[in-house]
């Protein structure tokens, strides 16, 4: 695993007296960090170049508190993206108040001026900022690097939350939610006055955003590359005349976020209340419908279901994403044929769907049609390249169906990267290097499978057999007897055979 710093920031936060928990979050002092590289010389270049990037990063960083009636309503966090005092926070901050003041920033002449754009999708605004200097200012450079999901990474959030509490964290989940792109559930424990904080990985690049579920409180690591997609609705107006537009509330609502990153969570029901919101103030969406009818057929209401299929399609005749909510129904329930033919109709129509060429794919492959199945999961990939599933399912058919397991161990080490979350990836790499004999790299993957899952019984089979090849015949005992205690009957076989003589 790769960190910020000679070994993790964690590990320096957790130790008493090292000093450098204030060091690395207050900055109040870089001499201990240079003289703990000093004793590291190799390090020291990165290191400090990191330090810079710490900074340059906070000093881009600020806090929005909003008011109304002079009562703090609301707090979020913001960050400059360009030189002319343009500012990405979240939407819903500018949501019930009357006047707004900008704080945790050098510069204490900085006022908002004008709100610019507003992604929905995402809570988003994109705001911008009277008195920025461009002189002495700082602003961030959004990177076009994706996050790499073991990885550490560091959220500049909002002070009180540094409180007791590290901004470092870890990926737990790795999310697709629709339109948003790759996202990610993450370890770190805030409030949603730290939400619109910028995220940066371990070598100093920007990857993401901060947005924190309103109910749960679970922090979500937003892609940076939302800053350029094209679910922005253009308001440039005002703060002034913002404040007195009908449709503020409605824009600056984190219900359809939330919605999606709930759906993507595989929290069904959640986010269909979700979705029940915000069609209540927008009722001639189409694809809203769409979208709830997905999470209703997931949780099996199908009446209700049905009902969004009729009126997206009554609101919209070539609303593609209501055909792709009654495939997954039709694929739950082993409809694969009723399945495919809905695949193809939403495809006709939402032609750069690359979660809809994985499921043809996965229909295609149970219909016993391998080709096609391979060349939609090969599509899948050419849409959309950080789409996980598509590289796993893709390895998984070319390791049944294909001789060529070179490609098929490609395909599956890309989806790892992508997603280490993905159930039995890191078995099907171990058993892949174990069938070419390559046992010490086999037992590696099998000890990520099982630190992913412990309850993987064909990893400990796998790593079992890996030993025994090894020479490691005790380790390969103990680990056929848990897969066994996990109900796993050939394991019995194998100790019966292979564990009686060990002494």
């Amino acid at each position: 695993m790769k960190h910020f710093y000679p070994t993790s920031i964690s590990a320096y936060i957790s130790s008493p007296g090292a000093g450098l928990q204030s060091l690395l979050w207050k900055y109040a002092s870089k001499a201990l960090l240079l003289l703990l590289l000093f004793w590291h010389p190799t390090l020291l270049k990165s290191q400090i170049g990191i330090v810079d990037i710490i900074d340059k990063t906070e000093a881009a960083t600020f806090t929005i508190t909003a008011y109304d009636n002079g009562v703090v309503v609301d707090t979020a966090r913001a960050f400059f993206i360009s030189a002319d005092g343009l500012a990405i926070t979240s939407a819903s901050v500018l949501r019930h108040c009357d006047t707004t003041f900008i704080s945790d920033h050098k510069n204490k002449k900085l006022s908002l001026s004008k709100v610019i754009a507003i992604n929905r999708s995402t809570n988003l605004a994109m705001i911008q900022v009277a008195g920025f200097n461009r002189e002495n200012d700082t602003y961030l450079n959004p990177s076009r690097a994706n996050f790499e999901a073991p990885s550490e990474f560091m959220a500049f959030i909002y002070n009180t939350d540094k409180r007791g509490r590290t901004n470092v964290f870890t990926v737990s989940k790795v999310l697709y939610p629709l339109h948003l792109g790759r996202a990610a559930v993450t370890s770190l424990k805030v409030t949603s006055s730290s939400r619109g904080a910028p995220i940066i990985n371990y070598s100093g690049s920007m990857v993401g955003i901060l947005h924190i579920l309103n109910e749960s409180g679970e922090s979500v690591m937003l892609p940076i590359s939302l800053i350029n997609d094209d679910n922005w609705k253009t308001v440039n107006t005002t703060w002034v005349k913002f404040k007195n537009l009908p449709e503020r509330d409605r824009l600056c609502t984190n219900e359809l976020a939330d919605a999606l990153l709930l759906q993507a969570m595989g929290k069904w029901l959640e986010s269909a209340r979700y979705f029940n919101t915000e069609i209540k103030t927008n009722k001639d969406n189409a694809r809203l419908y769409a979208m709830r009818c997905i999470s209703r057929y997931q949780y099996g209401n199908r009446t209700a279901a049905e009902e969004d299929f009729k009126k997206a399609l009554e609101l919209n005749s070539n609303e593609g994403l209501v055909y792709y909510g009654r495939a997954l129904f039709h694929l739950r329930n082993g409809n694969n044929s009723l399945a495919v033919n809905d695949l193809l109709k939403c495809l006709e129509l939402e032609e750069d769907f690359a979660p809809g060429f994985v499921m043809l794919g996965k229909a295609q492959a149970l219909n016993n049609d391998i080709k096609k199945a391979f060349a939609d999961f090969t599509y899948a990939i050419e849409l959309d390249s950080l789409f996980a599933d598509a590289w796993y399912e893709r390895g998984r058919i070319s390791l049944i169906y294909s001789s060529n397991h070179g490609s098929a161990l490609m395909d599956l080490q890309k989806a790892s990267v992508l997603d280490p979350f993905l159930e039995g990836v890191f078995t099907l790499i171990g058993d892949l290097k174990f069938n070419r004999h390559d046992y010490l790299d086999a037992i590696l993957d099998y000890d990520r499978a099982l630190r992913y899952n412990p309850r993987d019984d064909m990893a400990l089979m796998n790593r079992g057999l890996a030993y025994y090849n090894t020479g490691l015949k005790e380790n390969a005992c103990t680990d056929w007897e848990k897969a066994g205690s996990l109900g796993n009957t050939q394991a019995f076989k194998l100790i019966s055979r292979y564990c009686n003589k060990i002494k």
